[in-house]
């Protein structure tokens, strides 16, 4: 998607060229006017075509431009103000490409007019001005320029290319970038050094190299744990802070993690707690890190004894994501993350699960709609004390299906079953439609995730659970629906309950 086009428009005066140019210089991508390039190909100015040739020739340029500028990729264009008037341009550029229009008052517009000369339409432009208005309001990205200065606009459309997501934490903010270009974000970066960059085994031949010589060519080590959730420990975290020391990290360093959740997590609490606490930058490779474990600031390690139980609240530095990292993705792990993505649109985004069904397909869109769900979550409640409770909907089941699997279930596999059990342990209680679960285990399945947890031993499960940390005071703590987008914290669920529920999913 963000090779597409930028094409910026609006009416005349409103500075589409000066806008234009600083977008394609902060992106480096070429800049093109296309009323230069009709003067330039005509051999005359606009004045001149109207007057010789007559408006219908340069409309009829116009068009020509437009379907030659449709073929091609990465431009930044600036159109003239009339140019998407004519409804077959505008539904070829809305269809190939990231389509702007800047707004300025008729105030404005009036002032602007009166300084500048050389606009064959601008004796008329009152008239005008309120012919094209609704022309312009098909248009889907709308920005008004006025009192801002140029460079602001081109950060706004900088920012809605490439999706970037400022997160307000108790310690100040931090940057989620969603951008194909992963390298590029990572190179505008102001690096410390000493820096490490830390993968995992399967993922540094993939990844990891790159980011370390994008980072600080070959001076920044790069440090590689095993892959899998077994590793997630204590004592990887140990070896990390050896490697640190290694590399001589001190209070100013930044550690790039670069991987899954796994990743994410473990490398995310040793940066917490070496020397107290050291930048580090989230760069996740799957779809369950992008939407979810990695952002946050949650970051911990397991324990024997459950998931997660010794942990930090770390922010990260910035997060960067780069949806192309999903083409390596195995599809096993593809539908874990949509786990996630599930989760999210059953606590607040039902559009989510209308592009489930076909994820692949609307993936970008998946990806910034399932992180702004967390977000406005965790901005609301940074630690956990009210709301940001409501995200482990389905996970004290997973979580413990996980360890008694002895986490041969991978995490989302286990979110999936365990956001079932949840819709079903919702209706037991009345508190949700009796359809619900069908509904979330139509959604799960049609994903291809597992929809039951086989054989595994109802008891044993339960056991499990009484280690959550969701758990308080040797009390049940489940977050439950009362139907899509009203999740309920409930406390104190009888056992009985509970074991016919994980019975009624074993079927």
């Amino acid at each position: 998607m963000n090779d597409r086009n930028i094409v910026i428009t609006g009416f005349m005066a409103t500075g589409k060229t000066t806008v234009g140019k600083l977008v394609a210089e902060r992106l480096g991508r070429p800049f093109i006017d296309t009323d230069d390039v009709i003067v330039q190909r005509a051999g005359k100015s606009i004045p001149e075509i109207f007057a010789q040739d007559g408006e219908a020739a340069f409309r009829q340029m116009e068009r020509d431009l437009v379907m030659e500028l449709a073929t091609q990729r990465g431009l930044v264009i600036a159109t003239g103000g009339g140019m998407l008037v004519d409804p077959v341009n505008r539904e070829t550029m809305l269809e190939t490409a990231a389509v702007f229009c800047l707004d300025v008052s008729p105030d404005v517009l009036e002032q602007r007019l009166a300084e500048q000369t050389g606009r064959p339409l601008a004796a008329n432009w009152r008239e005008l001005y309120e012919q094209r208005r609704t022309v312009y309001a098909v248009i889907p990205n709308h920005i008004h320029i006025i009192p801002q200065k140029p460079e602001w606009v081109a950060e706004k459309i900088e920012e809605h290319i490439f999706r970037i997501i400022d997160v307000k934490t108790p310690e100040g903010r931090y940057r989620i970038q969603i951008d194909p270009s992963f390298l590029r974000v990572v190179t505008s970066l102001e690096h410390f050094s000493p820096a490490v960059v830390v993968t995992n085994t399967t993922l540094a031949p993939l990844y990891g190299y790159e980011v370390r010589s994008t980072v600080n060519a070959y001076r920044t080590p790069l440090i590689t744990i095993p892959d899998g959730e077994q590793y997630k420990t204590l004592e990887t975290v140990a070896y990390l802070y050896d490697e640190f020391v290694k590399a001589g990290l001190d209070r100013s360093s930044t550690v790039y993690a670069v991987g899954g959740g796994v990743v994410g997590d473990t490398v995310g609490f040793a940066a917490a707690t070496y020397m107290r606490g050291i930048d580090f930058v989230q760069i996740p490779t799957s779809l369950l890190a992008m939407v979810d474990s990695s952002v946050g600031g949650k970051v911990g390690v397991d324990l024997p004894q459950g998931k997660n139980l010794v942990g930090a609240f770390k922010q990260p530095r910035h997060v960067i994501i780069d949806p192309n990292f999903l083409e390596t993705l195995p599809e096993r792990e593809w539908r874990c993350g949509m786990a996630e993505v599930i989760k999210h649109g059953l606590l607040a985004d039902p559009v989510l699960l209308e592009l489930a069904p076909n994820y692949r397909q609307h993936i970008d869109e998946i990806i910034r709609r399932a992180i702004q769900v967390k977000v406005d979550v965790v901005e609301a409640d940074p630690y956990e004390q009210g709301i940001r409770a409501h995200l482990n909907l389905g996970h004290t089941f997973a979580h413990a299906i996980e360890q008694v699997s002895g986490y041969a279930w991978l995490h989302g596999e286990a979110v999936g079953v365990g956001l079932i059990a949840a819709a079903v342990l919702s209706a037991r209680l009345g508190m949700c439609a009796p359809d619900l679960p069908e509904q979330v285990e139509g959604l799960i399945g049609g994903i291809g995730l597992p929809t039951r947890m086989g054989d595994m031993d109802a008891e044993a499960v339960y056991a499990a659970m009484a280690t959550d940390k969701k758990w308080s005071g040797g009390k049940s703590r489940f977050v439950l629906l009362e139907g899509i987008g009203k999740p309920k914290i409930v406390t104190d669920v009888p056992k009985e309950d509970v074991i016919a529920v994980l019975e009624q999913i074993k079927r």
